[in-house]
């Protein structure tokens, strides 16, 4: 049963895949600003990690539970390149422990969208998301997806394209999307663009996607399953079905939505209901400590990450 994880920053459209592509955006702002001013009190839950052992090597102990620093801290030059990457890679340690402590088991894919973790300037991340199994750099930075796998002969990469990569783990064929804006609220749009993904797959013998999951950019939260399944031929469910979103990183909060301000729930996993099922999802916020010096919670990107631990039936 793998489990696999996707978190997607919030990137420009800059042909450079730096850093500085990812170095506090304007919905990663936005996102910090909205919970420094709503969400009052400690709140983000943070395990203890080591960076001196395996990322994915799950350790025990107690959280510390810490505030959003106060609004601006994700402001233009308040973080440098270094600490804009140190914070990230924080952030991957931190998805390593909540999946291990929420499945009892390691994250066998971890996926960033919107992040090419082969650029140089991106070097150190492995250390802390796991060895890099594929990347998929297009010409925007916004457009890239980074592959992180702790068991690489146990991964095929299939196939990629603009806006998704597909990657079969342990027999599951799954889809990670970055839905292009332009598609992503319109059905006839959003159906040929997963009928084309579906298409590629069969010509490259890949077999039937089991799951697809990612940044949809929906517009309604029953946008993605409904069109998928119309454009695949199979039923596909929703795996988070419950009436409000509660982050497996987070002590007392709900939201309505995964992106900046908790309202629209962009960032999905939909299932072929005919070939697995989904045991259990959940979802991560968008925070990350800042030094154990200051120790309070900022925002690195702008959408939730997403873990979901899938079995083949």
């Amino acid at each position: 049963m793998p489990v696999f994880a996707y978190q997607s920053l919030n990137s420009n459209a800059s042909s450079d895949h730096g850093v500085s592509a990812s170095n506090s955006q304007h919905f990663t702002r936005m996102t910090h600003d909205h919970s420094a001013t709503n969400h009052q009190g400690p709140w983000l839950l943070v395990p203890p990690t080591n960076p001196n052992v395996e990322p994915h090597e799950l350790l025990h102990g107690p959280s510390q539970m810490i505030s959003t620093a106060s609004a601006g801290k994700m402001n233009k030059g308040q973080h440098d390149n270094a600490s804009f990457r140190s914070l990230v890679e924080g952030k991957a340690r931190l998805n390593h422990q909540h999946l291990g402590q929420a499945f009892g088991q390691s994250c066998d894919l971890m996926v960033f969208g919107e992040l090419n973790s082969e650029h140089a300037e991106w070097a150190t991340l492995k250390n802390s998301a796991g060895p890099i199994f594929k990347t998929s750099t297009p010409a925007k930075a916004c457009n890239c997806f980074s592959v992180h796998a702790t068991n690489n002969s146990q991964h095929r990469f299939v196939g990629d394209g603009q806006g998704w990569i597909a990657i079969k783990s342990y027999g599951v064929l799954a889809v990670f999307v970055h839905v292009p804006n332009s598609v992503a609220k319109s059905a006839d749009a959003a159906k040929v663009f997963y009928g084309a993904i579906r298409n590629q797959l069969l010509q490259s013998n890949a077999g039937v996607i089991d799951i697809i999951m990612g940044d949809t950019n929906q517009g309604s939260n029953d946008f993605t399953h409904t069109v998928v399944s119309e454009a695949l031929g199979q039923t596909f469910a929703d795996a988070h079905t419950g009436p409000s979103i509660q982050p497996f990183d987070a002590h007392n909060r709900e939201f309505q939505g995964t992106n900046s301000t908790g309202t629209k729930k962009y960032d999905v996993a939909v299932y072929n209901t005919q070939s697995v099922r989904v045991n259990r999802l959940i979802y991560l916020s968008q925070f990350a400590p800042t030094s154990h010096q200051s120790w309070e919670a900022v925002a690195i990107t702008d959408h939730m990450g997403i873990g979901v631990e899938v079995e083949r039936i």
